[in-house]
């Protein structure tokens, strides 16, 4: 069920109770008056943002059922020219309410200080009642892994290989339905992602080049079936470098990593991790270089580390979104 932000009258009614009963006596203090009850605490919602879960096949092996956990972030205000600009963030149930966040604030400055903005379409996935858990592992696992004859499941038994299967209801439900319901433009969408995210963004430009126009690719997942990503990206330049097939619009991939993910010791063991664990996401910009139309960079964060880099790739998500129409993406 969609969840709505709560409305004035609302709101106004639970400030007024609040303060009818502000005045509680503190712990260990006398007081000649009857302790007041404590206020109910409530659900807050960001304004502006709501979700809506869609029906997902079963995970390969199981007969569940699972949803996708869809979330938005609307902006308050004039449409630009044009319509908003339309972030898609992967491992939404994490990531969706620190970029929402970051363009909600911006559009509550001054005047003088409000810019720009965008719609954010938040992927996830619907957890059970009372869950604590940040992601469905078993769920991310498939949906943001490439495809490929004879894969297997990973050692811990999860299916993978979904990745195709994912994209598909993106592009056949998912962005549709963003298109009719709101004023988008489909010239400035951006995808991001982190780690097997980031893998899954990476997946999507290679063998989806017109999907997105952006794309945010945070400490991906390069290590994942023994580096299989890193000859995907060969054949993607042996396909579109001259003479190939020139893509058909400019893009633009931005990478990163923490600085600390660059040191071998911080990395726990996993025999699935060792083959070409040497391999980084700086690598890939020489490496794509002969491709026109495709800008490519690098970013390190200093001090994060893989988790703690997420921030800052939210941040630089916002960042390439909002970049100006009829530029260089």
């Amino acid at each position: 069920m969609p969840l709505h932000p709560p409305t004035r009258r609302t709101w106004l009614t639970g400030t007024l109770a609040a303060a009818a009963t502000s005045a509680l006596a503190l712990p260990g203090c006398a007081t000649s008056r009857a302790a007041a009850p404590h206020p109910t605490a409530r659900p807050w919602a960001m304004p502006g943002t709501f979700y809506l879960d869609l029906p997902a096949a079963p995970l390969p092996g199981s007969t569940a059922a699972r949803q996708h956990r869809i979330m938005v972030y609307r902006p308050a205000g004039d449409v630009p020219a044009g319509g908003f600009p339309v972030i898609y963030v992967l491992d939404g149930n994490l990531m969706f309410p620190l970029v929402a966040q970051l363009l909600h604030n911006r559009g509550a400055r001054g005047p003088a200080l409000r810019g720009d903005s965008a719609i954010v379409i938040g992927l996830g996935h619907a957890l059970p009642p009372g869950s604590q858990e940040v992601h469905d592992r078993a769920a991310r696992t498939y949906d943001y892994t490439p495809p490929y004859p004879g894969i297997g499941p990973t050692s811990q038994g999860q299916a993978q290989g979904g990745a195709d299967r994912f994209l598909d209801f993106i592009a056949t439900q998912v962005q549709p339905l963003v298109a009719r319901q709101w004023p988008v433009d489909m010239e400035r969408q951006t995808l991001v992602g982190h780690s097997f995210g980031g893998l899954c963004v990476l997946h999507t430009l290679l063998t989806r080049p017109g999907m997105f126009q952006r794309h945010v690719v945070g400490s991906p997942s390069l290590w994942w079936e023994g580096g299989r990503i890193l000859d995907a990206c060969a054949a993607f330049v042996a396909h579109h470098a001259p003479p190939g097939q020139r893509l058909p619009q400019p893009l633009a991939l931005h990478l990163s990593q923490g600085s600390e993910e660059q040191r071998r010791a911080t990395i726990p063991a996993n025999p699935e991790r060792e083959v070409r664990q040497n391999s980084s996401a700086a690598d890939l910009p020489a490496l794509l270089a002969p491709v026109p139309n495709l800008a490519c960079d690098y970013t390190v964060w200093p001090g994060a580390d893989h988790g703690g880099a997420i921030p800052f790739v939210c941040m630089q998500a916002v960042r390439v979104a909002l970049g100006g129409a009829g530029t260089a993406p």
